[in-house]
């Protein structure tokens, strides 16, 4: 696990993000959900300033600032940052962030395993 307040290149410098923190979030668990969304929020400042180091400039939005008990428009604007990075790395066409309903525990548990995939792939390319 890496620990830094040094956001700009700090995980990707280190070798890693921290994948257990967007991963082992239980269905329900609001304060799991919590750590999360902040974990979230740190790799996607990540994304963006590596992708600003090579002049790609993507719309910037307030990850961090999620309502757990309204998600809707975080998994809409989560989603639209996740498909402007894929088409800038030439990524796979992500999966859609919002074909999944978090109030059911198989979608839940799904659209977690399919994101961490997508932030490790996006890893992979930032330090390719």
């Amino acid at each position: 696990m890496v620990a830094s307040t040094n956001i700009t290149g700090s995980y990707l410098d280190q070798g890693s993000f921290n994948y257990d923190d967007l991963t082992s979030v239980r269905f329900g668990d609001v304060e799991g959900l919590h750590v999360f969304l902040f974990e979230n929020g740190r790799q996607h400042q990540v994304f963006y300033e590596q992708l600003a180091d090579r002049n790609i400039l993507i719309t910037k939005y307030p990850l961090y600032d999620a309502d757990p008990s309204n998600l809707d428009d975080w998994l809409f604007v989560h989603n639209d940052e996740h498909q402007r990075i894929a088409s800038e790395l030439n990524l796979p066409n992500p999966f859609n962030l919002l074909d999944s309903d978090w109030n059911v525990e198989d979608d839940f548990y799904n659209w977690m395993s399919i994101h961490v995939t997508m932030h490790q792939q996006i890893e992979e390319a930032l330090t390719a």
